[in-house]
């Protein structure tokens, strides 16, 4: 068996689906730190069922899930999946191939598959029991905790040891067993309990059953006499009603007669009553009419008054338009002069305007030919002077240059002499710092004896401190023995005291002895006294108690009843712990003076330290103060080499700055000479171009006034002709407001003639409704006079129909009491005997009702003299029967099935004490190997603390490195820890190999040497185990047959690089990227 494939998805840094396949040997996982190594082994323990976020390096089983990074967000789920090869059958299951699954989600909720089908945590647990394989496991070693193997307690080390011996799986059948046991034991004391109450009740109900039953027997023959009478008393109510329901039919057929001829009057009543009603709403309605037809007619005058008054409004308005359209009219006209007198004298200015500004342009255009040739003389003057400035500025320039260099001659030959004192400065320190640093490693070497002499006295001391203290340990465990023998002893006292006071009738002559069982000396209630005569009592009798059945245990110790011995052993016992008390005290002393001793060491060895540090401090001072000094050396000569190449550089320089001097002075003078005539010629040309200027200046101060008076004529002008389009606009509104107060005066008119025409026909209409008010009312009065004739009639038979209905009505009632008693007969035997009496038989022979009547009373005389009868009794008495049949037998299947488990108990505890034992001593043995193989010499052992108890006992490990005496493994350094644990593991893996082992980090506290054993160590496994190695140590790596690189090429997620090793030829699985990038 060994692992397959490892699948990941959303686990810590593994977003993506990761897979990793393993192969038989040894796997190395390696990559940077902080890349996801370690989530590989944490990924291995989840899914083998590891339920601690702590060990999985989590506050939170959610901190397992993918939690995104500033790229990529959180998943909600995490998912890993590990595949075994199960050849040979490993796991008890019938497939070539175990894959066991685990998820988890954001939410909480998590699942376990196997082979892909949904499955417990406690099946994946029992198919993992006793296979070495399991999140647990010591095949399993996680990142900085390879010495927690020995650092743990004892009692938590034999974890280890009961995987390695395959006890696990039966150690959880005991549990499991132990847990049955007690719940048998608990079920049997409460079905026993249950037995005896049950026995208590089944005699009483026993008795009320019997007196039941016969207060049945009783109660059937009452039935029987009940219901004969009650078909007696029946019969005879029904024959009654009978002969009240013939008389009832007769009236009510009397009551239907009058009934129709009501009705006949009614119906007639009815259509009076509407003819009445229709008349009177048509009535209501032409008195309507003729009202509204009235307010017609006056609407209509109102309306014809005012449209009078309108037309003589709107005749007024139509004058008043007419005088304004007159004054209008004049207005256009006169603007229409003014329009054209101003247009003439505008044409007359525009002519002298014209005339004007052609002289001007012509006069403009000679001055800016006069412009254009001075700024063509100027440009030439500016860019002669700026040559000039140019040349000028050059000219200095290169004087310049020519002076700067030769000072600079002047501080690179003073500079050069400086360096070459200060060369000579330099070797003369570094000569006296070489001498300080001879004498200061000579005073290190010293004080790093002093200090290791003090640190060997110290490891002394805290030797015989340690054993001082084992000794302490001793002492006090002694002591506690003793206070708890005291302790048992006043409280045996005691209860001697008690036992005397209570039974002073006991004959002590007798040979009696109190046995107490080693668990129960500690309380005493558990004291079982065995008697081996009868013991005699003041009332002369006999006490009978079995021999057998008092004593508890073998291992039970006799005590004498003797209390005065009792005493005597406590004081000696109060002896004994105050000479301890005082041998404990001197070895305190004794501890406290060599911790004193220890303190004032390592005091002197702290300040030896400090001089060392001081020595070590200013020896690197030094040392740096002599490379800085040879630094300066070599800065030195350097500067000069510089100086002497500038100097040669600056003389050469010199010369050429002072031909270019001489050159730029001889374009100078050439340059002055042209500026010269083009002064000359811009003077010319400016007192022409002032000539021009002030003809300009007068044609336009005579433009000016002729400009400004076209431009303000042509405003009046504009306003003119505005005011004009203005007037013509107020005119035609005028004329249209006339023409509509036109239309509206005819309009009023016609409006007017047609309203009184309709006035003439509304008062036609109002006579016609009059005549037709008339009729309605008279055939009204006529309809309202023979209405209530037919009431008067109609009443009188209504009491007629009274009086039948009275007759009628107390028929009823006596048929509703006839009924009322047949049901109460009927309610009466349901409710008595729960029977329903129409379907009970009737008897054929003639029956006295007197006669039922006395013996019914009889019947029930006797049954009140049975008093309270419990009739469920019977049915409560057949299933406490049958239940107390079922608790004895589940009694009896409880007591074979203790059996059973205590048996099965016992064979598990031979098992596992055999197969712990067997590999035990052999681990012992070869821990012993591996540790002398490792360490190079040296020994070390492993002891049961209670060898008694093997399955329960605590395992101490001793170990002695080459050249140190015997002592506990928690006295060892953290490298000696490492290679002891290592040391152990391949013990066990030696006794029984497990199918994989999984290291992660174990080398980080091995040097060399020691990583090279541990190799070569492992290298003798890989035949028979699987091997998972997560290392940053190449020594360890070329061991490897196949290397997996975990990188973070994408931040916060983690990828995988695999490469397979084959004759030490590296070859690519996965990745075509190099491994040295891993």
């Amino acid at each position: 068996m060994y692992f397959k494939r490892l699948e990941l998805v959303g686990f810590k840094s593994f977003m993506d689906k990761t897979t990793l396949n393993f192969e038989p040997g040894v796997t190395a996982v390696v990559g940077p730190n902080g890349c996801g190594k370690s989530n590989i082994f944490d990924a291995i323990r989840w899914v083998l069922g590891e339920q601690s976020a702590k060990s999985l390096r989590g506050s939170d089983m959610q901190d397992v899930i993918f939690n995104g990074t500033d790229n990529y967000p959180a998943l909600s789920m995490a998912e890993v999946s590990l595949t075994f090869s199960n050849e040979g059958r490993f796991f008890n299951i019938d497939h070539p191939e175990v894959m066991i699954t685990r998820r988890l989600f954001r939410s909480g909720e998590s699942e376990y598959l196997l082979n892909k089908s949904q499955a417990r945590l406690k099946d994946i647990m029992d198919i993992l029991l006793g296979t070495g394989v399991g999140a647990e496991s010591y095949s399993i070693v996680a990142q900085g905790k390879i010495d927690l193997v020995l650092s743990s307690r004892p009692e938590e080390r034999r974890i280890v040891f009961d995987e390695a011996s395959g006890i696990t799986k039966y150690k959880a059948q005991k549990r499991e067993t132990m847990r049955r046991l007690e719940e048998t034991e608990q079920n049997l004391l409460r079905i026993n309990d249950i037995i005896q109450e049950v026995q208590r009740s089944i005699g009483h109900l026993e008795r009320q059953a019997n007196k039941a039953r016969r207060y049945k027997e009783l109660f059937e023959d009452l039935k029987v006499k009940e219901i004969k009478l009650s078909h007696l008393q029946k019969d005879k109510l029904l024959k009654s009603r009978l002969e009240i329901c013939a008389e009832l039919q007769k009236i009510k057929a009397q009551e239907q007669q009058i009934q129709a001829v009501i009705q006949e009057e009614e119906n007639s009543l009815v259509s009076s009553k509407e003819e009445l009603q229709g008349l009177e709403e048509n009535i209501s309605r032409i008195r309507n009419l003729i009202l509204n037809l009235d307010n017609v007619i006056l609407r209509n005058n109102q309306r014809i008054g005012l449209n009078e008054e309108r037309v003589k409004e709107l005749e007024d308005q139509k004058r008043y338009f007419s005088e304004q359209i007159i004054q209008v009219q004049k207005k256009i006209a006169l603007g229409e002069e003014k329009i054209t007198l101003f247009k003439q004298e505008q044409a007359e200015i525009k002519v002298m305007i014209l005339e004007k500004t052609s002289l001007l342009q012509l006069k403009e255009g000679c001055l800016h030919n006069l412009i254009l040739n001075i700024k063509d003389s100027l440009n030439m003057i500016s860019s002669s002077k700026n040559r000039v400035m140019d040349l000028v500025s050059a000219s200095a320039q290169a004087k310049n240059v020519v002076v700067d260099l030769q000072s600079r001659e002047q501080v690179h030959l003073a500079r050069k002499k400086r360096l070459d004192i200060e060369e000579a400065k330099v070797e003369g320190e570094r000569l006296e710092v070489v001498d300080s640093l001879n004498v200061l490693a000579q005073e290190i070497f010293k004080i790093e004896n002093n200090l290791g002499s003090l640190n060997l006295k110290i490891i002394n001391l805290n030797d015989e401190t340690e054993r001082e203290n084992i000794s302490l340990e001793v002492i006090n465990s002694q002591m506690d023995k003793l206070e708890a023998e005291k302790i048992a002893l006043q409280s045996h006292r005691e209860f001697l005291e008690k036992l005397k006071t209570q039974y002073e009738g006991i004959d002590t002559s007798m040979n009696a002895v109190i046995y107490l069982d080693k668990p129960l000396q500690e309380n005493l209630s558990g004291l079982v006294v065995k008697i081996k005569e009868y013991l005699s009592l003041d009332d002369q009798d006999k006490l009978c108690l079995p021999l057998a059945s008092l004593k508890l245990s073998a291992e039970a110790k006799p005590i004498d009843l003797d209390a005065r011995k009792v005493s005597e052993r406590i004081t000696k016992i109060e002896q004994e712990i105050a000479a301890l008390i005082s041998f404990r005290q001197e070895k305190q002393l004794h501890v406290l003076d060599i911790e004193n001793n220890i303190k004032g060491l390592d005091e002197q060895r702290k300040g030896e330290e400090l001089k060392l540090a001081n020595s070590k401090t200013i020896q690197k001072s030094t040392q740096e103060q002599l490379d800085k000094i040879k630094a300066e050396e070599e800065v030195v000569g350097l500067e000069l080499q510089d100086v002497q190449e500038a100097l040669t550089q600056l003389q050469q320089k010199i010369i050429q700055s002072q031909g270019s001097f001489n050159e730029l002075d001889l374009e100078l003078k050439t340059l002055e000479g042209l500026i010269h005539e083009e002064q000359e010629k811009i003077s010319l040309n400016s007192h022409e171009k002032e000539e021009i200027s002030v003809s300009i200046a007068k044609l336009k101060a005579e433009l000016e006034p002729l400009n400004k008076r076209v431009n303000s004529d042509g405003a009046a002008l504009m306003a003119l002709e505005e005011a004009l389009r203005q007037e013509e606009v107020s005119l035609t509104g005028l004329n249209n407001q006339v023409f509509e107060a036109k239309e509206k005066q005819e309009s009023l008119k016609n409006q007017s003639n047609e309203l009184s025409e309709e006035n003439i026909k509304t008062q036609i209409s109002m006579q016609d409704q009059a005549h037709c008010l008339k009729g309605a009312e008279t055939r009204f009065n006529e309809l309202s006079s023979g209405l209530n004739d037919i009431l008067r009639g109609i009443q009188e038979k209504k009491k007629l129909l009274d009086t039948f209905k009275d007759k009628a009505y107390d028929m009823q009632m006596q048929l509703k009491d006839i009924d009322f008693k047949v049901q109460s007969v009927t309610e009466r035997i349901q409710q008595a005997y729960k029977v329903e009496l129409d379907n009970q038989p009737q008897a054929e022979e003639a029956l006295d009702e007197a006669l039922l009547q006395a013996e019914s009373e009889k019947l029930k005389e006797k049954l009140d003299n049975y008093g309270t009868v419990n009739l469920v009794a019977i049915e409560e008495y057949d299933e406490l029967k049958e239940r107390y049949d079922f608790l004895t037998q589940q009694q009896n299947d409880l007591v074979t099935a203790k059996s059973s488990l205590q048996d099965a108990i016992q064979k598990i505890n031979r098992t596992t004490r055999k197969m712990f034992l067997e590999t035990f001593e052999k681990v012992k043995v070869e821990f012993k190997n591996y540790f002398r193989l490792l360490f190079n010499g040296g020994d070390a052992q492993l002891f049961l603390i209670d060898e008694n108890d093997p399955l329960e006992s605590g395992i101490e490990i001793i170990c002695r490195p080459p050249g140190k005496k015997l002592q506990n493994v928690l006295l060892l350094s953290g490298g000696e820890k490492s290679m002891a644990a290592i040391a152990l593991i391949f013990a066990i893996f030696k006794v029984k190999p497990a199918p994989f082992c999984i290291l992660d980090e174990i080398d980080a506290a091995l040097d060399e040497v020691n990583v090279d054993r541990f190799s070569r160590l492992f290298q003798e496994f890989t035949g028979v185990s699987q091997f998972i190695v997560i290392t940053h140590n190449k020594r360890t790596i070329i061991n490897a047959n196949v290397m997996y690189g975990i990188t973070m090429q994408k931040s916060g997620v983690s990828q995988i690089v695999s490469v397979k090793f084959s004759d030490h030829k590296e070859q690519k699985v996965d990745n075509r990227q190099e491994v040295a990038a891993v």
